[in-house]
């Protein structure tokens, strides 16, 4: 037994010194969880009769895989301050060193590591050709292996690829970020890898297209790809819609994809998509571009440059939508004259309730209207007959629908009501009641509805003199209108009062 020892809790209060040459020249650059695991490896150096200091017990302690525990002691012993064993019964241990005597005394060779993956070194060799790596190098590529947990097959196929496309000048540095992104998109087996490399030559030759349509030859960067990868997956551009956009690069002396990336983002936001559409818009620009010069001018806006905004709404109106020109005027006139909000936002919404209703062409508002000039003529010869001195309102207009519509009483039927309904104070109430009676009645034609009338006036009361009777109406002989555009402004009202 010891003469001396610390109390069993001593470490839980004590401190673990930390050499100030760990943080500034290992720590900084190295993944967050195997620091954890070295910081946490020092202090069990402190407390040796700790029962805490095994593999099992770090896992559950730092709340991570035993595998992951074990690669972060591999990578530390490649950075050279500590040391790794395992015995044959599989028992892991760890020696730490300390990091002053690492860099001023002593020489930790890599050779160790470098034998455990010497046939993966020879492929490497391979690859690279007369190009010779450095201990160094090799480091880095094993953190592919090690601390990304990719597979030797797949960091193989990556370099080749990437050798094949940058030349061997290819920095490690730049595979390192490549290596970083594989790991975090699950780029992890041979199909993966092979599939991913199919599509990125795929869109490297539709790259080299596009930049040599725009007068450069010379590979593409990185930056390059990733836009062409955008412009094909994210917004769904072919090469052909990609080639027939380049195009409108001619407005630049200098053009480049950062330009052409704004002419794809204006056309994406248009949903202009296909080659054709492009090919359309394009030819068709500057009319368009008058157009809605116009509908600003009839919106109030005066001096107004039409913006990429005007450009997807009017787009998707004449386009899309298939309006024409006059009947989005007239939408915009409607707007002014009814003090409704004038952006493009209101008219896209006006316009949409048109549609809603059939609404197209000025041939179908003209058809609109003269079917809502009939159906007013109808409700004020109704409000003649029965006396009732009022204006058309939306509210009439509802009620003589469920009459007609809903009820599928005639507009003989619905006369003959306002006629019995003179004497009543409120006369619309009281043509209501008289024809929910005749719908419940099945009643269907006038002489139907005198009858019953009779019945009832024997049964119940006597009517008063009635008043004289308003002249019938003939609705053939309504003159029949061509309207002018100064018509249509006025005759038009809100659809949503129809």
């Amino acid at each position: 037994m010891a003469l001396c020892t610390f109390s069993n809790n001593y470490h839980m209060f004590d401190i673990t010194p930390v050499e100030n040459l760990f943080i500034q020249e290992f720590m900084l650059k190295a993944p967050g969880d195997f620091v954890k695991i070295y910081l946490y490896g020092l202090k069990q150096c402190y407390c040796r009769d700790s029962s805490e200091n095994s593999i099992e017990s770090f896992a559950r302690a730092l709340d991570l895989e035993q595998d992951v525990v074990k690669n972060a002691f591999r990578y530390w012993e490649r950075q050279g301050i500590l040391k790794t064993s395992e015995d044959e019964h599989g028992n892991f241990s760890v020696e730490y060193y300390n990091i002053k005597d690492i860099l001023y005394s002593r020489d930790i060779s890599n050779e160790k590591v470098l034998y455990k993956y010497r046939d993966f070194n020879q492929n490497l060799q391979l690859i690279f050709d007369k190009r010779l790596l450095t201990p160094q190098e090799y480091l880095r590529i094993y953190d592919w292996l090690e601390v990304l947990q990719l597979p030797k097959e797949v960091v193989l196929m990556m370099i080749r690829f990437y050798l094949s496309k940058k030349g061997p000048k290819l920095s490690i540095n730049y595979l390192d970020k490549v290596a970083e992104q594989w790991a975090k998109d699950g780029i992890d087996t041979l199909q993966k890898a092979e599939e991913y490399i199919e599509s990125c030559e795929s869109y490297y030759q539709d790259t080299i297209a596009v930049l040599k349509y725009l007068g450069i030859h010379r590979p593409p960067t990185k930056a390059e790809l990733e836009l062409y990868r955008k412009w094909h997956n994210q917004w769904d551009f072919s090469l052909n819609a990609i080639l027939q956009a380049c195009k409108e690069t001619t407005k630049t002396s200098s053009p480049n994809l950062g330009y052409l990336d704004k002419i794809l983002e204006n056309l994406h936001n248009l949903n202009i998509k296909t080659s054709q559409q492009i090919q359309e818009y394009l030819k068709n620009r500057e009319k368009m571009s008058g157009n809605i010069k116009a509908v600003l001018f009839e919106l109030g806006y005066r001096d107004t440059t039409p913006t990429p905004e005007h450009q997807a709404f009017y787009y998707k109106w004449s386009n899309e939508w298939k309006l024409e020109h006059d009947v989005i005027i007239l939408a915009c006139k409607h707007c002014v004259r009814k003090n409704l909000n004038t952006s493009f936002e209101s008219l896209d919404t006006l316009l949409k309730q048109w549609i809603d209703n059939g609404l197209r062409t000025k041939d179908d508002i003209k058809d609109y209207l003269k079917k809502k000039q009939k159906l007013n003529a109808e409700i004020q010869a109704v409000l003649d007959k029965a006396g009732e001195q009022r204006p058309i309102t939306a509210a009439v207009r509802k009620l003589y629908n469920r009459w007609t519509k809903e009820w599928e009483m005639s507009y003989e039927l619905v006369l003959l009501a306002a006629e019995y309904s003179v004497a009543a104070k409120n006369k619309l109430s009281f043509m209501n009641k008289i024809l929910y009676n005749w719908r419940n009645g099945n009643i269907k034609t006038a002489d139907e509805a005198r009858a019953e009338h009779e019945r009832h006036l024997k049964g119940l009361y006597v009517v008063g003199e009635n008043k004289p009777l308003k002249k019938q109406v003939d609705f053939s002989k309504f003159e029949q209108h061509s309207y002018t555009d100064e018509e249509l402004e006025f005759l038009f009202e809100d659809i949503e009062n129809g």
